[in-house]
């Protein structure tokens, strides 16, 4: 059936080829407004309309902005409609066809529950300063067939509302991506005369789950895919932010600590100074495991609760909490935390976390702030607030069957997460009503397939960098993933997967970590040349205490060893093994 799929969609793709005009010869400037009046024949979608088609001329960089090179610049609209309660949905993609155009097709993915539009400008992850649109590519973003502002109803769910209709669902789920794919295609053959010669898709976080997609899905689209910090498990992966807050809500209330609307201050169960103390027991544990003293857990696999319980005891308050130690209960809930989620039977929820040095760090440089932030929330906060508690509350709400309504703003959100029953909430993620929701949000947004082979089969390349210290999704899913998808094919995968823990780093970047890294490039050399990547040099940012530090990524399982000499700063001080 898929392999059906596949050749079915590549004669879709020729077909449209045929059909499209060659107007590869005229102006920059003319054939970028006449997109405003191309046949809705020509495109994958006879529903589709252009807002804008707009000649931009080459611009340096201004402040925060980056150079862009001249380029036609493109919005519009595919399926627009009225869903769940009367609001107005498409799905809205923007695009960028630079003069000069490398022959390649870049897709940015996109980020939580997406409803954004996207610059597309084509990051290219690992903290890269240049983007894909400079380099020549022409670039897709889009919205996933929903909008923050226009689809956002405070009273339910915020901009997560859209999960109460089934379509925008599926949009979110894949359809958009496959959508908006295709038309990214055709527009590129109908602009440049020509189809791209390559294909790419990048993201990270959904943006990963998306590019997961892709391989597994449709698997004709993309000749390269860069997935970083993917949510290959995005239901378990939100529950697991639920459990969380509930053993960080309990911390809180054993201290006394509430917030001013009477719930757990859950920001507050741990100060700047505990997570660095914690850090700290971390790196007494396992720094040297990699034969270097410098901060960082290269060999993260080797570090276990086995070896951090000690070093954590030792910081343990013997009495009444104090600053210069943690509270037993400080120190339990870390260690439940990091050994995962279970469900009222004891059985895995979702995934364990590693031991590292991410969540801590020196208070003055502020590179552990990604981790609290998306974990905990911000200690100097007036309410419980975090990206997760947010974010997680009212998306994992709305993608229950039936949805549930919860209040975005305000304590609600809080209280949801800190009264619900997590085995519930899981049940009705699997769950499915035949007269509304006929798919459930776990079969829509679980990426834990492992029939790879058409992908593989036409030469696809997957490559996969993930944070050690993001919290998250967990580095160790992504490589249960791949040790699975690795069985699946007979120990092969890495012809074709590829896997880069990044210690230290938090979500997508940050992180006292070597979190400047090109993986881009190393994919495009593995699609385009054949040299397949066996370590990624990456650098330390001016954040972290190391600016300037390299370290190689090296390819899973291995992790980077000092070789016993040499400056202990340089990635050739270290070898894979």
């Amino acid at each position: 059936m898929r392999v059906a799929h596949v050749v079915s969609l590549l004669a879709l793709s020729a077909a449209w080829v045929a059909a499209a005009p060659q107007t590869g010869n005229s102006s920059p400037g003319s054939r970028c407004t006449n997109l405003l009046n191309t046949d809705a024949k020509q495109l994958p979608s006879p529903a589709t309309r252009f807002e804008s088609a707009v000649a931009n001329a080459a611009r340096a960089a201004q402040g925060e902005g980056p150079a862009v090179p001249a380029h036609c610049e493109v919005i519009g609209l595919i399926h627009e409609r009225v869903g769940f309660n009367s609001q107005r949905f498409a799905i809205r993609f923007h695009m960028r066809l630079p003069d000069d155009w490398n022959g390649r097709f870049f897709f940015e993915g996109g980020g939580g529950s997406n409803g954004n539009l996207g610059a597309a400008l084509g990051n290219l992850q690992g903290s890269q300063r240049r983007n894909a649109l400079q380099l020549g590519y022409a670039v897709v973003s889009q919205d996933s067939g929903h909008d923050n502002t226009i689809n956002n109803d405070p009273n339910l769910n915020g901009t997560s509302v859209f999960a109460f209709d089934p379509q925008a669902r599926t949009d979110w789920g894949y359809n958009s991506y496959d959508q908006v794919t295709q038309t990214a295609k055709a527009l590129i053959r109908i602009y440049y005369g020509r189809a791209p010669e390559r294909s790419y898709y990048v993201g990270c976080s959904e943006g990963g789950r998306e590019g997961v997609l892709m391989s597994q899905k449709f698997p004709a689209y993309f000749d390269g895919i860069l997935a970083c910090a993917p949510g290959i498990r995005i239901p378990r992966a939100a529950l697991t932010q639920a459990w969380n807050f509930q053993i960080w809500a309990a911390v809180a209330k054993a201290a006394g600590i509430y917030d001013r609307d009477g719930v757990p201050f859950v920001n507050k169960a741990l100060t700047d100074e505990d997570l660095a103390l914690a850090a700290s027991a971390v790196l007494e544990a396992c720094d040297t495991l990699d034969g270097a003293k410098d901060g960082m857990v290269l060999n993260f696999e080797g570090c276990s609760q086995a070896l951090v319980h000690p070093k954590l005891a030792a910081v343990t308050c013997q009495g009444g909490k104090r600053a210069s130690c943690l509270s037993q209960a400080q120190v339990s809930a870390l260690e439940r935390i990091i050994s995962g989620p279970r469900d009222a039977n004891g059985e895995p929820l979702y995934s364990d976390w590693a031991w590292d040095a991410g969540f801590g760090g020196a208070a003055s440089r502020g590179y552990f702030q990604g981790w609290r932030s998306w974990s905990i929330g911000d200690y100097e906060a007036a309410s419980v607030s975090s990206i997760a508690t947010a974010l997680v509350a009212t998306s994992s709400a709305a993608s229950s069957t039936p949805p549930e309504p919860v209040k975005a703003f305000g304590p609600d959100a809080a209280r949801y997460l800190l009264n619900v029953d997590i085995n519930t909430v899981m049940a009705k993620a699997t769950a499915t009503n035949r007269g509304t929701f006929p798919v459930s949000t776990w079969d829509l947004m679980n990426m834990g397939g492992t029939d790879l082979s058409a992908f593989r089969n036409r030469g696809g390349k997957l490559l996969i960098a993930h944070g050690v210290s993001d919290p998250i999704f967990s580095v160790k899913d992504s490589i249960a993933w791949f040790k699975s998808v690795n069985q699946a094919n007979n120990g092969n995968a890495s012809a074709f997967l590829r896997v880069f823990p990044v210690p230290g780093m938090n979500h997508c970047a940050g992180g006292p970590a070597t979190d400047q890294f090109d993986a881009f490039a190393a994919l495009v050399d593995w699609v385009e040349k054949s040299t397949a990547p066996e370590r990624i040099v990456a650098t330390a940012g001016n954040a972290t205490p190391w600016p300037g530090r390299t370290r190689p990524l090296c390819l899973y399982p291995k992790h980077a060893q000092y070789k016993g000499s040499g400056n202990i700063e340089d990635a050739a001080s270290f070898e894979c093994r």
